[in-house]
């Protein structure tokens, strides 16, 4: 029962670190696109950027800790997950908003594609590769 309560406290702290990186990544795209300082894709991209930097340095420091691996390791595995993770979330938020008719859906779809690989990529490959301990 001890291993199933850590991996649930995992997890948990695992999606909150992804909230706080949402938040960071939606405001700054929300802003950048609404006060018409960028199109809706590039402060996508920015937003993305930002949220993805904001879980690695929550993760490394308060989720995922004692893998026994470098920084340097660490980060160069987080770059992979999170550049697949940028181009599903960028890419199917900016070509989903563009079929469903532009700017007025935006956010909708933002929200929709965030939770979908949060839940489908990007926990199952940080757990599992990323930040998975390192048995030497």
């Amino acid at each position: 029962m001890g291993k199933v309560r850590r991996e649930l406290w995992t997890f948990t702290k695992a999606e909150l670190s992804s909230l706080v990186a949402s938040c960071v990544d939606f405001s700054l795209a929300i802003i950048l696109t609404y006060t018409g300082l960028l199109p809706y894709g590039y402060a996508n991209v920015v937003g993305v950027v930002s949220g993805g930097l904001t879980n690695y340095l929550i993760n490394i420091r308060y989720v995922f800790t004692k893998t026994g691996r470098s920084g340097g390791a660490l980060a160069l595995r987080y770059l992979c997950v999170w550049t697949g993770s940028m181009i599903l979330n960028g890419g199917g938020t900016n070509l989903l908003t563009w079929l469903v008719g532009g700017k007025s859906y935006f956010i909708i779809v933002k929200c929709m594609m965030a939770v979908c690989v949060a839940f489908c990529f990007n926990y199952p490959l940080q757990r599992g590769w990323v930040f998975r301990k390192n048995n030497k």
